[in-house]
């Protein structure tokens, strides 16, 4: 059961109206006008450089990846022997949040590790082919200076099921693949072909509506089932270590399901980390239950890097 706190702040999110807002956005899909101006609204949100307290606590380099910002933020005064690459959330169309940049430094810190945001390409200006190319792109560059071995890959929601992508090109590439993965909330089915009626009402964040036309906004030709973009649908074999947080309450926990079993029947070693009675995303809340999903998710890429 949910603490006093995650019920207040499930309530808040519920009064603010993020839900009908991103519905806003399927409503309008086909409206490129209507649509742009839905998305500036929420775009205003957006902090796509580190929040003035998180500079005070790190280093701070940006680089240019084909024209989108990696920020790195270091632990002072060296580099630390490991590096976290971050891929925010926001449907592909819009972030990243403030929430984000707090919880991956406290995560970063925690387990001793560097880490490192990636600001990548939007849809619709940008569809899947074009953010993936540019995602690999930054983890190549990260793997250069720290090397393959010790570069984790982190995403929640859509930047989740990117981290995916990106894990099954360089496997099709023979490149070196990453130590592990941890995913909140990944988007791994953007055609939720589940049954999730039963849950949708009790989704704070998320809709059916939303999730598919966010998914065939930023699959663009390829369709939404298309396996760079819903992973669920991909070959999960030979991939690294994956931790896959899912929240019970949220309308992607069928697909979640279904996709660690997945993973785990290709051989590769996937675990479902259950959030009993918690939304979409709820490792990055400030909440007790958001506090003790990211202590977690240090214990998994801390200095033992255990399960």
């Amino acid at each position: 059961m949910a603490s006093m706190r995650g019920r207040l702040a499930e309530r808040l999110v519920a009064a603010i109206g993020i839900k009908r807002r991103l519905q806003r956005i399927a409503q309008v899909d086909d409206d490129p006008v209507a649509l742009q101006r839905a998305l500036r609204t929420l775009r205003r949100t957006d902090r796509t450089s580190p929040p003035r307290r998180v500079r005070r606590a790190w280093g701070h380099e940006q680089f240019e990846v084909d024209g989108f910002a990696l920020h790195l933020l270091t632990a002072r005064p060296v580099l630390s022997g490991r590096v976290i690459l971050y891929l925010h959330g926001g449907g592909y169309m819009f972030g990243p949040f403030g929430t984000e940049w707090k919880a991956v430094a406290t995560i970063a810190a925690g387990s001793d590790c560097d880490f490192a945001v990636l600001v990548y390409p939007k849809a619709p200006e940008h569809q899947a082919p074009r953010t993936i190319a540019v995602a690999l792109q930054a983890g190549e560059a990260l793997g250069r200076r720290y090397g393959a071995e010790s570069l984790i890959l982190m995403g929640t929601s859509a930047g989740g099921a990117l981290a995916v992508a990106m894990m099954t090109a360089w496997r099709e590439q023979g490149r070196p693949l990453p130590a592990r993965a941890v995913l909140l909330s990944p988007g791994v089915d953007m055609t939720l072909h589940h049954d999730v009626g039963h849950l949708e009402n009790g989704d704070v964040l998320l809709s059916v509506d939303h999730v598919r036309s966010a998914g065939a906004l930023y699959a663009g030709s390829l369709g939404a089932g298309h396996p760079t973009v819903s992973p669920l649908f991909a070959d999960l074999a030979g991939l690294p270590t994956m931790h896959v947080f899912a929240g019970t309450r949220e309308i992607l926990f069928p697909s979640l399901e279904a996709f660690v079993e997945r993973a785990r029947t290709a051989g590769t070693d996937a675990h479902l980390v259950e959030g009993e009675d918690q939304q979409h995303t709820w490792p990055l809340s400030p909440t007790p239950e958001g506090s003790a999903a990211r202590h977690r998710i240090i214990e998994i890429i801390g200095p033992g890097g255990g399960r």
